[in-house]
């Protein structure tokens, strides 16, 4: 949870328990109050309590997540819609702005190994993943052979770098088969076009899965 998060829940936190002591205060103090000028103090404390929590309210509403989010601004409405009206198209298409930021073509992507680049990767590398996934959907969802050479004639370490970026999404086997792929079949490019085209579905969903569990971090 980030800063403004934590700040918004402490505030209405806040509100809550001075609507719960205002109702309490009216409720139960002043009924029972012995003394006329208690009964105004009273009154005076829940209308204050009231208050506060009304400006809070109004304060919580004007600051709604207004901060853009990578993925969830909608450029048109000018704020962000719910995590759960995400679709992959519009991850596609911010991934592929991101793109544009990091490199400048899908050569350099594929050959100055960006995945080992920290200033490109965002807080805590947290791209890093997305960036991984991102580079094998594209070679299947291309599917030209100018893309696929990529692949294959990448340096080891490209591989390596490519492997432990998905690793850090929570991959295992994928990696495990991704790896066997790369150094058996390398020759043989229709059994690596056929791993990755296969699993592209997969690959679509992990994207999506990996975004919406870490949305906070994409502010």
């Amino acid at each position: 949870m980030n800063q403004k998060k934590k700040v918004s829940l402490i505030m209405l936190i806040v509100a809550c328990v001075s609507i719960i002591g205002a109702i309490l205060l009216f409720f139960v103090a002043v009924p029972s109050a012995t003394a006329s000028y208690k009964k105004v103090l009273e009154i005076v404390i829940g209308v204050l309590l009231i208050l506060m929590s009304a400006l809070i309210a109004y304060y919580l509403w004007l600051t709604r997540d207004n901060d853009p989010n990578f993925f969830l601004f909608d450029r048109a409405k000018k704020r962000n819609v719910p995590v759960e009206a995400l679709t992959f198209a519009t991850v596609n298409e911010r991934m592929n702005i991101y793109l544009s930021m990091v490199c400048e073509s899908v050569e350099e992507l594929w050959q100055d190994d960006i995945l080992e680049n920290e200033r490109k990767l965002g807080y805590r590398k947290v791209y890093r993943p997305l960036l991984a996934y991102k580079m094998l959907y594209d070679l299947a969802d291309k599917n030209v052979d100018s893309y696929w050479n990529l692949l294959l004639n990448a340096k080891p370490e490209t591989v390596d770098s490519l492997c432990s970026a998905l690793q850090q999404g929570g991959e295992t086997e994928m990696v495990k088969a991704f790896r066997f792929i790369m150094t058996n079949y390398r020759s043989n490019p229709a059994k690596v076009k056929d791993f990755i085209i296969g699993n592209m579905k997969y690959i679509r969903g992990r994207m999506m899965g990996y975004i919406k569990k870490r949305i906070e971090f994409f502010y």
